[in-house]
C-alpha cells in the first residue's frame, strides 16, 4: 500500500559547497545551533547511501581538530534518508510531536579518536524542525519539499530544495546484490564502521568541539539496493573536493526507536 506524498514549502538557507576554496583548504560549512534538550523520535525507516573517496580528499570536509574516519585509505560521504514520526521533545504528549522526512549529508570523522560523524547539511519537511533547527541542532536542518512514498516494498523520497542545492531522488529495492563494490566485505563490517559511532559532533569557532550522545534500537542494519540515487549537493561535494565520490553501497533499517541527547563540550 502506497504512502500518500508529504509535501512542505521550502525556506531559502543555501548551504551550498564552496567550490572556489584554495587547493587544499578546507570547505566552510554553515554555523550550527545548540541542541540543549533531547529529542526522540520513531524512525519508521531508515537508509544510509554512503559514497567513497580518498581520505585526503575527505579531509578538504573535515574542520580541525576532527579528523576523517578512514578505512582502507577511504574516507566515507553518507546520505541518511529517514521517515519519522512522534519526533519531538523526548517526554512530550503526542500532540506536541511532528512527522518528518529527511535527507541528511554526513561525513565519518575521528573525535578524540573515537568515531562519529559531522553534519553537513540536512534537508526535512517538519517545519517545526526546521525553524528550531536553525538555533538548537547541529544538523543544519533546512526546510525542504519533500515526498515520501512506499509501493511494492519499494522506498522513495523527493527532495525539492529551494536553494537546488540538495535537490534528490533516492528509490530502493529489498535485498542487495550477489556482488558488491564495497570497500567492506559484508554487512555485519559495513555496519559496524557506519553506524558504530555514538555520538554525532560539531566544531565551533575557534576549534572546540561539541558532541551530542545517540540512543536507539539495535539497527539490525541489511544491504538494500538503490534503483534511482541522484543527489545534487553530494555532486556538488565531489567538485568541492577535487575527487569523485563513488557509490559504496547502502545499509537499510526499519522500526526503531531513537533518542538525541543534549549537546554538550568534549
Amino acid at each position: 500500500m502506497e504512502t500518500p506524498f508529504v509535501e512542505t514549502p521550502s525556506s531559502p538557507s543555501p548551504a551550498r559547497p564552496t567550490a572556489a576554496a584554495p587547493s587544499g583548504a578546507p570547505i566552510a560549512l554553515q554555523r550550527a545551533g545548540w541542541q540543549w534538550l533531547p529529542v526522540s523520535a520513531h524512525i519508521r525507516e531508515r537508509y544510509l547511501v554512503t559514497f567513497r573517496a580518498p581520505a585526503a580528499a575527505i579531509a578538504r570536509l573535515v574542520p580541525a581538530p576532527l579528523t576523517v574516519d578512514s578505512f582502507r585509505g577511504q574516507g566515507f560521504v553518507s546520505v541518511c534518508a529517514l521517515d519519522m514520526d512522534g519526533m519531538g521533545l523526548a517526554g512530550a504528549p503526542s500532540w506536541l510531536r511532528w512527522d518528518n522526512v529527511e535527507l541528511l549529508y554526513r561525513v565519518g570523522v575521528r573525535a578524540g579518536g573515537a568515531p562519529s560523524f559531522l553534519t553537513l547539511r540536512s534537508d526535512v519537511s517538519a517545519r517545526p524542525l526546521a525553524f528550531l533547527g536553525r538555533y538548537f541542532s547541529h544538523y543544519r536542518p533546512h526546510l525542504a519539499q519533500m515526498r515520501c512514498a512506499r509501493r511494492d516494498g519499494r522506498f522513495r523520497v523527493v527532495c525539492q530544495s529551494r536553494d537546488n542545492a540538495a535537490d534528490a531522488e533516492f528509490e530502493a529495492a529489498p535485498g542487495g546484490p550477489a556482488e558488491l563494490d564495497s570497500s567492506f566485505d559484508d554487512v555485519a563490517q559495513a555496519a559496524a564502521f557506519m553506524l558504530g559511532m555514538r555520538f554525532s559532533v560539531d566544531v565551533r569557532p575557534g576549534g572546540r568541539v561539541r558532541a551530542q550522545e545517540i540512543d536507539h534500537d539495535p539497527w539490525g542494519a541489511r544491504f538494500a539496493t538503490p534503483t534511482r540515487r541522484r543527489f545534487a549537493y553530494i555532486d556538488a561535494l565531489a567538485r568541492a573536493i577535487g575527487a569523485p565520490l563513488v557509490y559504496d553501497h547502502t545499509l537499510a533499517m526499519r522500526d526503531l526507536r531513537q533518542t538525541w541527547r543534549a549537546a554538550r563540550w568534549i
